[in-house]
């Protein structure tokens, strides 16, 4: 086989570095002739093997890195033109600009990319108030499996010629094709955030300060973290109850302060600390480190699962009996109690397999019976490519699947991603 120029072939992997949207369709296409699987790479941080080889099949890589241009600002219209490539760090600096933003963090912002944020519909901290990235998209180009170049990006708010297509391309993991631009929805920055770390007592007291301030600030409430017992207190050094961060976006000078701290005192909340429009938040970096200590101390068994409001207490109820019972099974838990995704990360004494099946049984079912979700923000990807099958209805499943098969008959896109392959 001969490969364009634009292919390099190393002894890791083949990859291509496309510099435009033509140039992917012209590698779509040869994949197409070639029987290739086609992987899209961005910054590579997706948790659940997105970006992985697949074993039995010929694979080719095609980096983003080289598209990676903001195309246009339109603050009359408040949309942003990227490129895939484009960093979600480089969106946020360009929007501030402006003295815009763009309302979807997550932490490695510096290293993500835009298509892949868009493919897996990411989440992150600020759902809770501007929900998930596909709601900020007013548009995109995307390339099929046949090569062929769509273009659905639009500048228009209001629009019903025809269903909006480009949705089946967020969350899908790209499966159905490759994003190459997109128009972003930007909003006016707000004058002032303050940023609470505040410690209570329970998770029963936590939900209840939440209902509280969802009811009072709820235009203003864009972050309602948790972080439980054992990380709270691995992270501060000192035996630690539950911990949240609470954040308020407003207009107003004080930022409701003086309001904020009576309610706060009302729900036996204690203020650790305030940081007012800091750009170097510790709060948010002591956020961070939660990540990086779980990977130090090996609480590597990940289960990235969102529940309604009203089951959080049952299932940890549940949970806590579990591992009474089962003690090879320490929990380190936090997450987004504002928008109800919780990430359930152990650590199993002796790594045995048996054990680690029986924990993922136990925490996918329970989830599931309180009405949950067992992929909240992270995906499917190669990792649970096993679940939709097991655990979505048939019609659901064979519906997804006849759409593959339709968008990308000769299977040349995202082999082994959502469905085993």
């Amino acid at each position: 086989m001969k490969f364009p120029k634009i292919i390099k072939k190393n002894k890791k992997r083949l990859i291509a570095y496309p510099k435009n949207t033509k140039e992917v369709s012209n590698i779509v296409k040869f994949s197409n002739k070639h029987g290739l699987n086609i992987i899209p790479l961005g910054g590579e941080t997706n948790r659940v093997d997105g970006t992985k080889a697949v074993q039995k099949y010929k694979n080719l890589f095609i980096s983003f890195s080289k598209m990676n241009k903001i195309l246009e600002v339109d603050t009359d219209s408040l949309i942003l033109t990227v490129e895939s490539g484009v960093t979600l760090k480089k969106i946020h600096q360009k929007s501030q600009s402006k003295n815009l933003f763009f309302p979807v963090n997550i932490a490695p912002s510096d290293k993500c990319t835009i298509g892949g944020n868009i493919s897996t519909n990411v989440g992150g901290l600020q759902t809770l108030k501007y929900g998930n990235i596909e709601d900020h998209i007013n548009g995109l180009e995307v390339v099929m499996s046949d090569g062929t170049v769509l273009n659905y990006l639009s500048k228009l708010k209001k629009d019903n010629f025809g269903p909006k297509l480009w949705k089946i391309f967020c969350g899908s993991e790209g499966i159905f094709g490759i994003i190459t631009k997109a128009n972003l929805n930007l909003k006016p920055k707000k004058k002032f955030i303050t940023t609470f770390f505040l410690e209570i007592k329970s998770l029963n007291k936590a939900i209840l300060l939440f209902k509280e301030l969802r009811h009072q600030f709820y235009d203003y409430l864009t972050s309602y973290e948790i972080i439980f017992p054992i990380p709270s207190s691995i992270l501060l050094n000192k035996k630690s109850d539950f911990h949240l961060i609470v954040e308020i976006h407003s207009n107003e000078k004080n930022n409701f302060q003086k309001t904020l701290k009576n309610i706060f005192k009302k729900n036996l909340a204690e203020i650790i600390i305030i940081e007012n429009n800091l750009k170097n938040s510790w709060i948010w970096k002591k956020r961070e480190e939660l990540v990086h200590i779980q990977k130090e101390l090996n609480y590597n068994h990940k289960f990235d699962i969102s529940l309604p409001l009203s089951q959080w207490k049952n299932f940890i109820l549940k949970i806590n009996k579990f591992t009474k019972k089962n003690t090879q099974f320490t929990p380190y838990f936090f997450g987004h109690l504002g928008d109800g995704n919780l990430h359930c990360n152990f650590k199993v004494e002796n790594e045995l397999k048996k054990d680690i099946n029986i924990l993922s049984e136990f925490i996918y079912d329970l989830t599931l019976s309180l009405n949950g979700s067992i992929a909240a923000e992270h995906g499917l990807g190669q990792k649970k490519n096993m679940l939709l099958k097991k655990y979505k209805s048939k019609e659901y499943y064979d519906f997804l699947k006849n759409l593959k098969n339709y968008l990308d008959p000769k299977k040349n896109l995202g082999a082994n991603k959502l469905f085993k392959s």
